[in-house]
């Protein structure tokens, strides 16, 4: 592995290393990104309210208004069809300042920002659908494998296709990822695709980066796309044409503008790591040091996963990859699909099928939800679930319920520690419930738990980038793999068996030790976790 010591001291990447991990440019990206947003959503906030303030004289008629305004917005809200859990977080604020409620929830449905991104995406998926003499759905594998063929029928409907013959190894920890990642990276031939949320100008991405920047002088084509809010140091200008002058191309995913539009609540959660259109890395792990308990880090310990696919189904991953890429139009010329998706892909002699699938905040499916209920609702014996966040609708938490109720063995290994301290505590709250009715919640003491898997009956599991949280079922692009009879079931089984001896089972009396003004934010929070 490449070391940083050993990069000029003029490079920028080991220039934001030394000073302190990225504070020589962290001033410059708050002003133009995190506080200049925050100070113009609050300049629309105050202009609002002045108005409403202006109009003291009418205090009465401005009450009767408010009072029309809520009912009939009440009586609106109650006919449109949707989860009551969002159609709830939204009464509240208008309950309370009528005028201003309404104003931001016109505002969220006529979001041009975010006409402009469904717009995009649809293009882009429309340009993948002209491909279907490349990709098309096997009935035979349907039958094959009938057990799930349900399953299948909802993804292939939403252009997600079943493959067999596909070779996956599974990484219990960021540690066994990284080693084998890199040694890929520098076996790479033709292209490098690297999708995520996080990117932190680390030693790790410094290892990384190195790499990706030899093969580009090989001339192997690299792209990489990473979140804008998530990765908010690399996302700074500067950073972004040093990565260009390397021959990096580089794509930041819907980037942070200073106004008040639901599209910044839409960010890219995926991780999604391709290698010669041969080789796919997905699950939860981000590139930072963290991740891969590389040097000091906030936690003692982080516990993550991840999977290799190598074999067909890895075209379904560059095809969620070249989606979000093209529809971000981070490179103007048009894009040739059939060199990507066209490339002859080894059969592996390896049982079961695998189902790369995605979901994203403008398809009108919750899909990502729908996956994990299925796995809920068809399990026989048992469901083992890990997910570092557990914030229900009420649609799940009583499918979870009910499946502990007819007898299915229901374990759930969640953070016995916050690394967001209102998710956490609002999470408490689900959990709590989910003890009282006889499910298995096992409290992870080693450190934090990042992983996000489904195992049930040692025949099907999912692993993947998606929490149990509305953020990931409804507001995120997502991406997670359906594996189906893989022997690597048993392997990702054995880990979630392994990480148990790590865990501490949650009581029911263990919410009463919490301190009751953390117990009070939970439940308070728990109203608008919708909107958050």
């Amino acid at each position: 592995m490449k070391n940083s010591k050993n990069i000029k001291k003029n490079d920028l990447n080991s220039m934001i290393i030394r000073d302190n991990h990225e504070k020589q440019i962290f001033n410059s990206i708050i002003r133009s990104r995190l506080i200049l947003t925050a100070v113009m959503v609050l300049l629309q906030l105050f202009l609002i309210i002045s108005f409403i303030i202006k109009l003291q004289k009418y205090i009465e008629y401005y009450f009767i208004v408010s009072l029309i305004l809520s009912v009939s917005f009440m009586v609106y809200l109650t006919n449109k069809q949707g989860r009551n859990e969002f159609k709830i977080a939204w009464c509240i604020p208008v309950m309370i300042f009528p005028l201003l409620g309404v104003v931001f929830y016109s505002l969220y449905l006529n979001d041009n920002g975010e006409k402009r991104v469904k717009k995009a995406l649809q293009r882009s998926k429309a340009e993948i659908a002209d491909l279907s003499g490349v990709i098309h759905p096997d009935e035979i594998i349907k039958k094959n494998y009938s057990q799930i063929e349900d399953l299948q029928t909802y993804l292939i409907n939403q252009n997600f296709l079943p493959y067999e013959h596909n070779q996956i190894d599974y990484f219990p920890t960021g540690e066994d990822f990284l080693t084998d990642f890199i040694q890929e990276l520098r076996n790479a031939k033709e292209f490098i695709f690297i999708e995520t949320f996080i990117l932190k100008i680390e030693e790790t991405w410094d290892m990384i980066l190195g790499v990706l920047e030899e093969k580009a002088k090989e001339g192997v084509e690299v792209r990489v796309m990473y979140d804008a809010f998530g990765s908010q140091m690399a996302s700074d200008r500067n950073y972004v044409k040093y990565l260009k002058s390397k021959n990096i191309k580089t794509c930041v995913f819907n980037p942070m503008i200073p106004i008040f539009t639901t599209k910044q609540n839409s960010r890219d959660h995926r991780k999604i790591y391709l290698i010669d259109g041969k080789i796919c890395y997905s699950g939860g792990i981000n590139l930072a040091n963290e991740y891969f308990n590389y040097g000091k880090n906030y936690f003692p310990y982080w516990k993550d996963n991840a999977i290799k696919i190598q074999g067909e189904a890895v075209k379904g991953f560059i095809t969620m990859f070249l989606q979000n890429w093209n529809m971000q139009r981070c490179v103007k010329e048009q894009e040739d699909y059939i060199r990507y998706l066209n490339i002859p892909c080894e059969k592996y002699d390896y049982s079961g099928i695998t189902i790369p699938y995605g979901d994203d905040p403008y398809n009108y499916e919750d899909i990502a939800e729908n996956v994990y209920l299925y796995m809920v609702h068809s399990a026989k014996k048992y469901l083992h679930i890990t997910s570092p966040y557990v914030i229900l609708d009420n649609n799940f938490q009583e499918a979870l319920l009910f499946a502990a109720k007819r007898g299915i063995e229901v374990k759930i290994i969640v953070p016995s520690v916050p690394d967001h301290f209102i998710a956490f505590y609002i999470g408490k709250t689900f959990l709590k419930t989910l003890v009282d009715n006889g499910i298995k919640v096992y409290l992870y003491k080693k450190g934090f738990i990042h992983a996000k898997t489904f195992i049930s009956d040692n025949k099907t599991a999912t692993v993947g980038s998606i929490n149990l949280d509305y953020r990931s079922f409804y507001h995120h692009f997502e991406c997670g793999t359906v594996i189906h009879e893989n022997p690597i079931i048993a392997q990702i089984e054995k880990d979630f068996q392994n990480t148990l001896k790590d865990c501490e089972e949650m009581t029911p009396h263990d919410y009463k030790k919490i301190h009751w003004f953390k117990r009070f934010l939970g439940r308070f929070f728990r109203i608008i976790a919708p909107l958050m």
